[in-house]
């Protein structure tokens, strides 16, 4: 999914180059909407993303790891000093949109909830262009932590009341049959730590009741 950021799966790249040499992988990067009409259709052998809300029971999830969103502000933006943003610190904001957010339905809905109205000024597919307006001073962005990159011009503040998250899954179709070096990927993903932890799904196969799960 383009919206997750490459430094979580350096450590699945190293392991699987390292663990099985004669493996080429072929890494394509779109939106998780797409990626999942790709994944059904044949054209992809296994995808990592997340849909909101949406489990398709054609689909076998692995969930790799949990992922905060975050604000991302100039370093003169008027709520920059907050060690939190609110989201009702947000009401007549200006809003960057990142056009392949897959959270921006949600978000919306829990904004207008909370009466919160936010002014959008910039749509863009690319978070480095809205990560420059930003520290322009042109408005704020709606990020995951960790796919916001270290930059001097810029704060990142959690989002709360209430907070947003994502669980990130590892993705194959049910029943159908794959390659050996598909195996050996999900083997991987299932050993590499994510964001300093377990994958999740190896977490909640050690959760009581855990046979009960899908």
């Amino acid at each position: 999914m383009c919206t997750i950021g490459p430094s979580n799966f350096v450590g699945l790249l190293s392991n699987l180059q390292a663990q099985h040499p004669g493996i080429e992988l072929q890494i394509n990067d779109a939106a998780a909407v797409d990626l999942q009409k790709r994944l059904l259709e044949g054209e992809l052998e296994a995808a990592i993303y997340c849909i909101p809300d949406q489990v398709d029971e054609r689909l076998h999830y692995l969930p790799l790891f949990r992922e905060q969103f975050f604000i991302v502000l100039g370093r003169q933006h008027r709520l920059a000093m907050n060690n939190a943003v609110r989201v009702g610190d947000l009401d007549g904001e200006r809003y960057l949109n990142r056009i392949n957010c897959e959270q921006v339905n949600v978000a919306r809905d829990v904004f207008a909830r909370h009466g919160t109205k936010v002014e959008r000024v910039y749509r863009s597919e690319r978070d480095d262009w809205i990560l420059a307006m930003v520290a322009a001073g042109l408005g704020f962005a709606f990020m995951p932590r960790y796919s916001i990159p270290e930059r001097g011009d810029i704060v990142v503040r959690p989002l709360v009341e209430p907070e947003f998250w994502r669980d990130v899954s590892l993705v194959t179709v049910r029943g159908r049959p794959h390659s050996p070096a598909i195996g050996a990927l999900v083997r991987e993903a299932m050993r590499t730590p994510w964001l300093g932890a377990e994958a999740l799904a190896v977490q909640q196969s050690r959760a009581p009741n855990a046979g009960k799960m899908h």
